[in-house]
């Protein structure tokens, strides 16, 4: 049976919560020989759940040495997915495990930060697969499977550039494919970002995030003379099946490039923030 764990700086977070059960039930639906089995965390949230009850919530082993977590399981799940500065401390002995490591979105605060995680887990032979679970919305891996790369796409979503913008550039990548060639931003007003991101040759994307918490996600895609809405919705379950494959095979299902794609263009869109109308050469942010 596969061992999964939990690692996190602390496990009183949205994903931190949710991911067991997601991943209990897609074992269940499709079949896999794995279980969540150990946690380990840094510290305690203030004022929140503490890891002891957290994992006797979740019937799962509490771990308060880093190496006898490591020994135990045989996958890890980094989440942190709330503030990706924390990846660039928590996730650096899981990537140096040899084990496969899931770590979660986004996965580093910027590109120099990913390139020196990767580079780890390449040294020490370890698997690394990170994604936002929009990526794995069925309406986008449909679209995949049936069409060829479309010519546009537009995506609309809510909160900050920090933490939510890999939610609206992880569809865009998976769609469009790496390689942009430039990035403007619009002056939409201060929380808002407005971007056009242009790959040449007339393929382009379009990306609003707004800061309203309750701006749903829409992600819409053209080949130049059809178009489609792809609906956010019923992805956390395949991305589940994803992990688990990855954890079964050791075979990241997203490239290190696409990931590192999604990083860069972050990076672009904070800097175009501050010179709105210019375009600017994604290659500086490579």
């Amino acid at each position: 049976m596969l061992k999964i764990g939990f690692w996190d700086a602390y496990l009183d977070n949205w994903h931190a919560n949710y991911y067991p059960g997601f991943l209990r039930e897609a074992i269940a639906q499709y079949g896999f020989d794995a279980a969540v089995t150990d946690a380990f965390a840094y510290y305690d949230l203030a004022g929140g759940t503490s890891t002891e009850d957290w994992c006797r919530e979740r019937n799962i082993r509490r771990h308060t040495e880093p190496a006898a977590f490591l020994e135990a399981v045989d996958a890890i799940m980094v989440i942190g997915a709330d503030d990706a500065r924390l990846h660039n401390e928590i996730a650096v002995l899981p990537l140096q495990s040899g084990k496969p490591t899931f770590v979660d979105k986004t996965f580093a605060p910027d590109t120099a930060s990913g390139k020196r995680l990767f580079a780890i887990a390449r040294e020490h032979g370890t698997p690394v697969f990170s994604t936002s679970a929009q990526r794995y919305c069925p309406s986008i891996t449909a679209y995949q499977s049936g069409h060829p790369k479309p010519r546009f796409v537009s995506t609309v979503g809510p909160h900050s550039l920090d933490n939510y913008a890999v939610h609206q550039f992880e569809p865009i990548v998976a769609l469009m494919g790496v390689g942009a060639v430039r990035v403007k931003a619009f002056e939409a007003g201060e929380n808002v970002t407005q971007l056009m991101i242009d790959w040449g040759n007339g393929r382009m994307a379009s990306f609003l995030q707004t800061p309203n918490p309750w701006a749903e996600f829409n992600f819409m895609v053209s080949d130049g003379t059809n178009g489609a809405r792809l609906a956010s919705e019923d992805f956390y379950i395949p991305t589940m099946r994803a992990i688990l494959d990855f954890f079964v095979t050791g075979q990241p299902p997203v490239a290190e490039e696409e990931t590192l794609e999604v990083l860069a263009l972050i990076d672009a869109a904070r800097k175009a923030r501050q010179t709105p109308d210019v375009w600017l050469s994604m290659e500086q942010f490579r």
